[in-house]
């Protein structure tokens, strides 16, 4: 038995996030597309409605003959897929009359979306078998776009390109006329070959391969014979191959057995000569390249590798194991600073500098600074001074890290049903998978390990440290079990999810000893049950609110906005909608359940609102001091003086006068006047001077009021009529 930590490179005082064993997890940081499009006469003729299927094999063009058995037929999408399909391939005008077109605009927007989501991303576009060689060095080979990074001109080249076709039917096709003589369909790997080799080396290099001829060679078995050993050196120096076949026409088929079952057929497996890799014919080219544009969006996202540890089982026991963070918020990229005093707006490099405030010397940060904590507080009063603990970087991490290296540790198991609480989680889970590289086994006990929680349906608990500067935690392993879809591809991969589960310190308890509840309760005579409508009503609603939440339908609107935006001030195009998915579908709502939910409402009495705990402002409110006794001298001094000048009264002395009386001094001028005569004429103090003075405002009175006074302009305003509103208010007094 080895050591648990045999053969293990723990970086306990680097510093850094992650080990550097993880290197080699990203050294593929883009990808390289290369489209090889062939150029023959059906697939720039215009394509014709498909005939409604019959289940009839009898329609068939006499001769024709069904796809053979080799042939994977692609499964019929479902109907959530073709509504996010037909999403993907957006072009505004008319559909597009050819293959070719269809293949162009999918590249346009395969375009689009890199260049926002991964502008390191390579593309190229090859049309081989033409009769004019364009760029390429290659016969017969129109090389449309360049193997480069995907920039704005490139992006406007090819709706360009576009609109010609859309406004010339025949543009295409006097552009890409197809070659009728020998094949060059040998080329064409050589020219992908050259181009990965002197672009992009190091990226994930892959072929899009789209045709509908499927006899290039013309029977020539020795040609086959020599494609065969290019396409398997392509394999070999690492290029992938997918291709897109589709039937010249919709009453004809692809026969893969004529040339292409051979060539682009690989094995799976060395050792598994029964495993075979066979090519997809697909009767419907835009859904085909609409999921592959899907696929795309889903693979954006990286699945980054987030931590490398051994698996401890026991004693001298361990395997390797590797994890995934399957969900994170995805957000917006950060913009870039440039210098705009530059001739070009070189991007700005930032830089930290710790400098000594006394000398202006910079200080090194590692070697000159050490971290405290500080325990207690600093009193002037007896003279005390809190106590501060110096720590090094070292003894940090080792406080932190308990002196554990990173490690998954094993502590046990339990029955999965009453131990699996998805309320406890702290943090979304990782997915770990065996690592057979670091660790001679780890798949087979993996395996094991994974079968037998399956088999005995319990789930298990560990100590987990990701990483030397991490915190250990608690974890619960929940196994998964693989799900094939019926074609055999994997939909749901076997693993076992970390679900990080939390501390006695992490719990809060929300002191609610009681709920509200409208059930109604048994007779108190007879002792029946009672009857429920509301709750009855409401059942009716949820079972009309049973649609599963799929993430993969909702993009995020205000992030997929913003892109969109962007993209179109590049490509000087109009700014496009806001499209949100999220929003209800309310006409739906209104059409299934709207009169369940008027019921439920007359069902329900309306909450009543209790004002000691509603929230009206923010604001941090004055306690209000008790009440003085009110000076009635001070009163018939204000009042013989307001009868006197009436509204040539300021807004200073006005509130000075509501301050005497005891009354709020908030509101315009206007407010004040009829709060000060309402007081007046409620203490019968008054006589009719004050009330004449009060009406005359709005004729003579106005043009004696002070112009630099801004309350005064507000009760020259025309009053607005306001919707009236029922709201909780608490008077504010702002005399302070």
């Amino acid at each position: 038995m080895a050591s648990a930590y045999t053969g293990w490179n723990i970086h306990a005082g680097d510093g850094s996030d992650e080990d550097e064993d993880l290197v080699d997890e990203f050294r593929h940081t883009k990808e390289s597309i290369y489209w090889c499009i062939e150029a023959t006469p059906t697939m720039l003729a215009p394509m014709l409605v498909p005939p409604p299927p019959t289940g009839d094999s009898s329609s068939l063009k006499p001769g024709a003959t069904p796809t053979p058995t080799l042939s994977t037929q692609r499964p019929p999408p479902t109907q959530t897929q073709t509504q996010a399909q037909t999403k993907e391939i957006v072009w505004k005008g008319a559909p597009a009359k050819s293959k070719l077109e269809e293949c162009l605009r999918c590249v346009y927007a395969m375009m689009k979306r890199k260049v926002i989501s991964s502008p390191k991303d390579l593309l190229g576009v090859l049309i081989w078998n033409t009769e004019e060689t364009v760029k390429s060095t290659s016969d017969h080979c129109h090389l449309l776009v360049e193997l480069k990074q995907i920039d704005a001109q490139m992006i406007k080249d090819m709706r360009t390109l576009l609109q010609r076709a859309e406004e010339d039917p025949e543009y295409l096709q006097k552009l890409f006329k197809p070659w009728t003589e020998d094949t060059v369909i040998g080329s064409v790997f050589a020219n992908a070959n050259t181009a990965f080799r002197e672009e992009s080396p190091n990226a994930n290099n892959r072929i899009f391969w789209v045709t509908d001829n499927d006899d290039p060679v013309k029977g020539n078995t020795q040609l086959t014979d020599v494609l065969r050993l290019k396409r398997t050196d392509a394999t070999q120096s690492g290029y992938k191959v997918e291709t897109f076949f589709v039937p010249p026409t919709f009453d004809s088929d692809f026969d893969l057995d004529k040339f292409y079952a051979e060539v682009m057929t690989e094995e799976a497996d060395d050792e598994a000569e029964e495993a075979m890799s066979a090519p997809i014919v697909s009767h419907d080219l835009r859904a085909a390249l609409d999921g592959m544009v899907t696929s795309l969006r889903t693979k954006e996202t990286a699945k980054r590798v987030a931590f490398k540890v051994p698996f401890v089982l026991g004693k001298e026991l361990s395997i390797g194991i590797t994890g995934y963070n399957m969900i994170g918020e995805e957000t917006r990229k950060l913009p870039v600073k440039v210098d705009l005093n530059t001739s070009a707006g070189d991007e700005i490099i930032r830089k930290t500098v710790y400098k000594d405030t006394d000398t202006g010397t910079e200080i090194d940060p590692k070697r000159d600074i050490k971290k405290f904590y500080q325990v207690g507080k600093d009193d002037i009063a007896t003279g005390t001074t809190s106590a501060k603990i110096f720590f090094s970087e070292a003894d940090v991490r080792k406080v932190k890290t308990l002196g554990r290296p990173p490690s998954l540790k094993l502590l046990g198991f339990k029955p999965r049903k009453g131990y699996l609480r998805f309320e406890e989680t702290v943090k979304h889970s990782y997915f770990i998978y065996p690592d057979e590289e670091r660790y001679t086994g780890s798949t087979r006990t993996f395996a094991a390990l994974h079968k037998s929680m399956l088999k005995k349906e319990v789930v298990g608990f560990a100590s987990f440290l990701a990483r030397s500067n991490s915190r250990p935690q608690v974890v619960l392993l929940l196994p998964q079990e693989e799900k094939l879809h019926p074609n055999g591809v994997v939909a749901v991969p076997g693993g076992i999810h970390l679900c990080q589960l939390p501390f006695v310190d992490d719990v809060r308890d929300h002191n609610l000893t009681s709920s509200v509840s409208i059930v109604h309760p048994p007779d108190p005579e007879t002792g029946e049950e009672s009857e429920q409508p509301e709750i009855d009503t409401a059942k009716k609603i949820i079972k009309h609110y049973s649609k599963t939440y799929n993430p993969e339908s909702y993009p995020n609107p205000a992030l997929n906005y913003f892109y969109d935006t962007l993209a179109a001030v590049a490509l000087d195009e109009d700014i496009p909608q806001p499209e949100d998915n999220t929003r209800p579908a309310y006409e739906t709502i209104e059409k299934r359940i709207g009169h369940l939910i008027r019921d439920l409402r007359k069902q329900i009495p309306q909450d009543q609102i209790d004002p000691t705990r509603v929230q009206t402002s923010t604001k941090k409110r004055v306690v209000k001091a008790e009440q003085a006794p009110i000076d009635l001298d001070a009163v018939n001094e204000f009042v013989a003086e307001f009868q006197a000048r009436g509204v040539k009264l300021k807004v200073d002395e006005l509130k000075a006068g509501l301050r005497v009386m005891g009354l709020p001094t908030t509101g315009k001028k206007a407010d004040l006047v009829d709060r000060i005569q309402d007081y007046v004429d409620t203490h019968d103090l008054g006589g009719s001077g004050a009330k004449k003075s009060r009406g005359k405002a709005s004729k003579v009175d106005v043009m004696d009021l002070d112009d630099d006074d801004e309350e005064d302009e507000g009760f020259l305003k025309k009053p607005k009529h306001k919707k009236a509103k029922h709201v909780l208010t608490i008077d504010d007094d702002d005399d302070e």
